[in-house]
């Protein structure tokens, strides 16, 4: 019997630990444009990451508070869509030949301090074209950043590219705020959270429309006791900080630590009833057999 219980405490502790293992990365692109905007965005949790365009007004002073603060930095690089529409200066086209393409990456990062990823803006055309995105991943493989491929068309060539290079690749699972709705970006987030307890992760995107700050200012204070908030560098193999020999900064929140997890775990299963009941029955068996064994002595 008391194996049996061993195993039914080591099954509920193991179940405990499962379910708190998902893990959520969220993106906000877009930034450096509008400095309201992009400052309410810096009073989100540290975790939640920011793609700067790099030709933005505001980009550089933006990285620099984003940096200070241990959040993680990404480059929202211009790349062409299939559709017809206004683009930003130096925007990636499949027509371009290794040299353009890294004379323009390279004055990206050189105008976004700190960062530590690249993903694409739009870019449909550009990120379906497999010739065109290994040229890109040739570069990027020079300046030890990751890529997040923001996924902006169906057949997305960014991982194939990638193969036989070092640039490590994640893809976005959900974007946050198509419909700029309060009520749409919580229902997308509840996608990605849903996705993240399936998968063991997942990215979110959005952008910092006052809408979408509201929801997750809000909906970011209440995320279940099952989800991790983390940056994108985490959910690659190994620590990315580590691996770009940039020291890690103290950051907020912060991973709890073992014993802090299995006092959270105590809490849960004291908290339980099935769990009360079942102790409080193996206490009075144990306290039987004990009695048997050991029977009191009569002078």
């Amino acid at each position: 019997m008391a194996k049996i219980w061993s195993l039914l405490c080591f099954t509920l502790l193991l179940f405990t630990f499962n379910t708190q293992a998902a893990r959520l990365a969220i993106v906000i692109d877009d930034v450096g444009y509008r400095v309201n905007e992009d400052n309410k965005l810096l009073q989100l949790p540290v975790a939640v990451s920011i793609a700067i365009l790099p030709n933005s007004p505001y980009g550089r002073k933006i990285a620099e508070k984003a940096h200070q603060q241990g959040r993680e930095i990404l480059i929202h690089l211009p790349m062409a869509p299939l559709s017809q529409q206004p683009l930003e200066k130096n925007t990636l086209h499949p027509a371009m030949n290794r040299e353009e393409i890294a004379r323009i990456m390279q004055d990206a990062i050189q105008k976004v301090p700190h960062a530590v990823g690249m993903n694409n803006h739009m870019g449909s055309a550009m990120t379906s074209n497999l010739r065109s995105m290994e040229k890109v991943m040739q570069v990027l493989s020079q300046s030890r950043l990751y890529f997040l491929d923001s996924v902006t068309i169906g057949n997305t060539q960014v991982t194939k590219a990638a193969m036989g290079t070092p640039v490590p690749v994640l893809r976005r699972n959900v974007f946050l705020d198509n419909i700029q709705t309060e009520a749409e970006t919580r229902h997308q987030l509840n996608r990605a959270i849903t996705l993240a307890r399936r998968q063991g992760s997942a990215v979110a995107i959005g952008h910092p429309h006052p809408t979408t700050m509201r929801a997750l200012q809000h909906a970011l204070a209440r995320l279940p006791d099952d989800i991790e908030l983390v940056t994108p560098g985490m959910l690659l193999n190994g620590d990315q900080t580590a691996r770009n020999g940039i020291k890690p900064r103290e950051t907020k929140p912060v991973p709890e630590t073992q014993w802090e997890a299995l006092k959270r775990v105590k809490k849960i299963l004291s908290d339980n009833a099935l769990f009360n009941t079942l102790n409080r029955y193996m206490q009075k068996l144990w306290g039987n057999q004990a009695g048997a064994q050991n029977p009191r002595r009569t002078v």
